[in-house]
């Protein structure tokens, strides 16, 4: 995994210098030109190193160094200033700054002090991790740890609402985007954690089935009712329901479910009696359930009971910096399995990964690791182990066929949607170059004949990020 680097800095021209010379030197680099910016961005997604200016424009660079030593004391810090600010940066080391660098910018003598800061502080970095992952999953050592923002987001929501255990949650995202495991973590995390976890898929059993799981039934309610049973509620009680693809529930069921969501009771199907429950409900979809509302074939009440906090899992090519960290993970727990010595993942393995859209998210890339490693010989994952489709693992393997289709004939009557091709194209290619260019920026927009800030654009547009 590529270090981070913040660089804080009001002069744009030094930002986008420094961004651009880190990049080229490997590195992951986020820059702000403000203090405020720059600990927001820092206690967003915390860096591994910060490139920190002494004159900034809303406080002063001790000021933002004070405030991230206050809550990141591991936090490797490098000072940027002019000769005439020495005795200031003086002032910095003794607040635990690394080092400073003075103005103008040798780059030699720069990258040696980021290399000695990045390498003295390898250790506190490692341990920050470890705690931070602690506090956060509580010892769960079967959830990898996200780079992405957008996942990163969905995992601060479950720990803000980890300490309550009553607050109905909404889980939406593409199949196969882990909605499930999100789900799990959520009770796990949760003071419900000693009670039951059950879920149920409501798109695999007809409506009359689904109430029967859900709720119960009373002897002889129905012809093959022989005997009395308790359903998912009452065996969950104290813990969480899970209900899987609830778009597909059948209204008539709604309606009985959005009573146990206001009143926390029920009836089993031919009861008359009412069961009281104390379950945390969490649903997952990945249907727009709003539209459905507007469509009429999910209840607005419902869904604004369901909405209480809603969890946006983003689907796998918007978040390429895990793949080959879950790569590794279904590579350790394949490997453990079926007693495979699988230690690494090739270059070659690495770039086909990263150029494979994923259609079926983190549910085909598990799929694709299980059968690698159950049929290949280790120790090093390639890319002739990969089974992406007939493209060898290209970035979309829908995309030549649509294009193909569209223009070897007539236009169908209803014509084609030309913006949605033509993004889909290029999303294709800026993602192929990113792959090829090992996620450098500057290279990559040279393979496409780009400037690099028209090449970020559309790195920012389609959600590919380092």
């Amino acid at each position: 995994m590529k270090p981070l680097i913040l660089v804080i800095d009001d002069e744009e021209a030094i930002r986008l210098f420094l961004e651009s010379t880190l990049e080229d030197e490997g590195y992951d680099v986020r820059t702000a030109a403000s203090g405020g910016d720059g600990l927001r961005e820092a206690f967003a997604r915390v860096p591994d190193l910060v490139l920190l200016d002494l004159m900034l424009p809303d406080m002063s660079g001790l000021q933002v160094l004070g405030s991230l030593k206050e809550k990141l004391p591991h936090l490797c810090v490098i000072m940027l200033t002019a000769y005439r600010e020495a005795d200031t940066a003086v002032k910095a080391m003794k607040l635990e700054a690394f080092d400073y660098v003075t103005k103008p910018i040798q780059l030699k003598h720069l990258m040696s002090v980021v290399q000695k800061g990045l390498d003295a502080t390898a250790d506190a970095r490692e341990r920050f991790r470890r705690v931070t992952q602690s506090d956060l999953f509580g010892g769960i050592d079967d959830v990898v740890p996200s780079q992405s923002p957008a996942m990163m987001e969905v995992y601060d929501t479950v720990r803000r609402i980890s300490a309550g255990g009553a607050t109905t949650v909404l889980i939406e995202g593409e199949s196969g985007v882990g909605k499930d495991v999100v789900a799990g973590l959520i009770h796990r995390t949760s003071p419900r954690r000693d009670f039951p976890f059950l879920d149920i898929n409501c798109a695999a059993l007809p409506e009359h089935l689904l109430e029967s799981e859900l709720f119960g039934h009373e002897k002889g309610a129905f012809t093959d009712a022989v005997t009395q049973k308790l359903g998912l509620l009452e065996l969950t009680n104290g813990g969480t329901l899970f209900l899987d693809e609830i778009g597909e529930m059948a209204l008539t069921v709604q309606v009985k479910l959005l009573r146990v969501l206001e009143k926390m009771v029920f009836r089993r199907v031919g009861g008359l009696q009412d069961i009281g429950v104390d379950v945390r409900i969490v649903a997952a979809t990945n249907r727009n359930l709003a539209s459905q509302v507007k469509a009429g074939g999910f209840r607005e009440d419902l869904y604004y009971r369901l909405n209480v906090v809603r969890l946006a899992v983003p689907p796998l090519r918007s978040r390429t910096e895990d793949i080959v960290p879950l790569t590794e993970f279904f590579l350790r727990k394949f490997g453990g399995r079926f007693g495979k010595d699988f230690k690494h993942i090739g270059k070659d393995a690495a770039n086909t990964l990263l150029g494979y859209r994923w259609p079926g998210n983190i549910r085909e890339l598990r799929n694709v690791v299980e059968r690698a490693v159950l049929l290949e010989e280790g120790p090093v994952l390639t890319a002739a182990h990969l089974h992406l489709g007939e493209n060898g693992g290209g970035v979309d393997v829908d995309l030549p066929t649509t294009l193909a289709d569209v223009l070897a004939g007539p236009l169908p009557h209803d014509g084609v949607d030309l913006e949605v091709l033509v993004g889909q194209f290029e999303e294709a290619l800026v993602r192929k170059a990113f792959a090829a260019a090992d996620g450098n920026q500057s290279r990559a927009a040279r393979l496409l004949k780009l400037n690099r800030d028209k090449f970020r654009y559309r790195l920012r547009q389609y959600g590919i990020r380092s």
